[in-house]
């Protein structure tokens, strides 16, 4: 499937120095496998073992100054998801998507 009209928005939150981290982007600036996986969040089921990103299953892992949370929203133009995972409950199939995200974001401080 192609990755034409995917975007996705990253976010990091949280952590002792208050910044976030922000990203936009098409999902053909991203690796093709990781633009995948992006698709395949976008595509799972909601209740998919393993996929996360529920807000009930992102509060798994307690929370803290000093903790990260990663919001990604990610849209194909008619269909958006967005995803919410503590540190530590990031699904591994995310965690490349994530990490590129992470490249590319910019730091930005909290609101």
């Amino acid at each position: 499937m192609s990755d034409a009209g995917l975007h996705v928005t990253y976010r990091r939150s949280g952590g002792i120095a208050g910044l976030d981290l922000v990203a936009e982007c098409a999902g053909s600036d991203l690796p093709q496998d990781h633009a995948r996986v992006a698709r395949d969040l976008l595509d799972a089921p909601a209740d998919e073992p393993g996929r996360g990103g529920t807000e009930r299953e992102a509060a798994v892992v307690p929370a803290g100054a000093d903790r990260f949370t990663y919001t990604v929203h990610i849209t194909d133009g008619t269909r958006h998801r967005t995803l919410t995972w503590s540190e530590g409950a990031v699904p591994s199939a995310a965690e490349p998507l994530l990490a590129s995200l992470g490249g590319l974001a910019t730091p930005q401080r909290a609101p």
